[in-house]
């Protein structure tokens, strides 16, 4: 039988905790209708810490920044903040499992993000990506990538992108005329939000020569 100790710490667990009583690993700057920290509604004064998910609903929206990393999710999205190596802190493995994330990131340590349809390498890199099961976009801003898709038979493609002004790709489940990642064209996300991003992080604006 489960104690009232043993219940009361597995419900603590799965709060969001004050910031004061955590580490300031995230901030949020900004929060707009529907948004939910491990299924509780996020607030200003919520920590953010790996091992946590972010929901937005239909009209949800937040910005927020963790370390020197910032973000931005649109309405409809789910992101898991995960860490590599499970007795560090730092978040540096992100699972968006639907919707759209905006990221700008620290140069020197690398950032993985998980698509249903791709594995992302990241390093000092500005990033936007939809991501859908059978389909993902995703846009290199500025910055280099690695672009791996996800496992499907016996075809697994990759490929690296290194560009000062958004080169763009579609990484599908299944082959699109023999290929799995396509170019695609620069779509709804603006300089302006990346370059707020970048603010965020105490970084100038990436496009300005």
């Amino acid at each position: 039988m489960t104690s009232r100790r043993q219940f009361l710490a597995t419900f603590a667990a799965l709060l969001p905790l004050p910031a004061a009583a955590q580490a300031p690993w995230g901030v949020v700057h900004e929060l707009v209708g529907d948004v939910t920290l491990n299924d509780f509604p996020l607030t200003r004064q919520s920590a953010l810490q790996a091992g946590q998910t972010i929901r937005t609903g239909a009209d949800g929206r937040v910005w927020f920044s963790i370390g020197t990393d910032a973000y931005f999710l649109r309405p409809n999205s789910r992101l898991r903040l995960d860490a590599s190596r499970s007795k560090e802190p730092i978040i540096d493995f992100l699972r968006l499992v639907t919707g759209a994330l905006g990221g700008t990131f620290a140069r020197g340590m690398r950032r993985t993000l998980i698509a249903p349809t791709a594995t992302i390498g990241i390093r000092g890199t500005g990033v936007y990506l939809e991501a859908a099961p059978d389909v993902a976009y995703f846009c290199t801003c500025f910055g280099s990538t690695e672009i791996l898709t996800a496992p499907s038979g016996n075809m697994m493609d990759s490929v690296t992108v290194s560009t000062e002004n958004h080169q763009a790709r579609r990484i599908h489940r299944e082959a699109m005329s023999g290929m799995r990642i396509v170019p695609a064209g620069f779509e709804r996300h603006t300089n302006e939000e990346m370059a707020r991003l970048e603010s965020l992080a105490g970084r100038p604006n990436p496009f300005r020569s």
